[in-house]
């Protein structure tokens, strides 16, 4: 039996009024618009993964704070995040995405163009009432803020 060891992160990235959006270039959402994100690299916490490759595929910084969602699949485990816009403008990678934008909230919920899992998780963070679970300042002793996180 193989171990579930694969982890990717994501941010969820607002401004004014829209969310920042990736047109991939392959896989199961070749052609449709998406969160930025991937895989962590190894000893990488999830929280670091989702800036990092936020800034990759759209050379847009973010901090990511609160954690929205996670989805677990057999294969893998995905952690969404709050990102909080920093500073830059998208503009593709030209790799694994052909596009990057700030598409309209209500483009972004309507249009067929977006992954339905896309749709879904912005559907849930726009919600007043959403509750997310923030990064706690405790750190177990026996391990540093780099390498341990609780949410709560």
């Amino acid at each position: 039996m193989d171990n579930n060891r694969k982890v990717s992160a994501s941010c969820v990235v607002k401004r004014d009024n829209r969310v920042l959006m990736v047109k991939h270039t392959y896989g199961a959402a070749n052609g449709k618009y998406l969160i930025p994100g991937g895989f962590c690299e190894e000893g990488e916490l999830p929280q670091k993964s989702a800036e990092r490759e936020v800034m990759e595929e759209t050379g847009v910084a973010v901090v990511a704070s609160d954690l929205l969602a996670v989805r677990f699949t057999k294969q893998e485990v995905w952690c969404i995040f709050r990102g909080e816009y920093v500073k830059g403008e998208p503009a593709s990678d030209n790799d694994e995405n052909e596009d990057a934008l700030f598409m309209s909230i209500e483009e972004a919920l309507s249009s067929e163009t977006v992954v339905a899992t896309t749709r879904e998780i912005l559907k849930s963070v726009l919600r007043a009432d959403k509750q997310t679970l923030q990064k706690s300042s405790f750190v177990n002793e026996k391990f540093d803020a780099d390498t341990w996180q609780l949410f709560l």
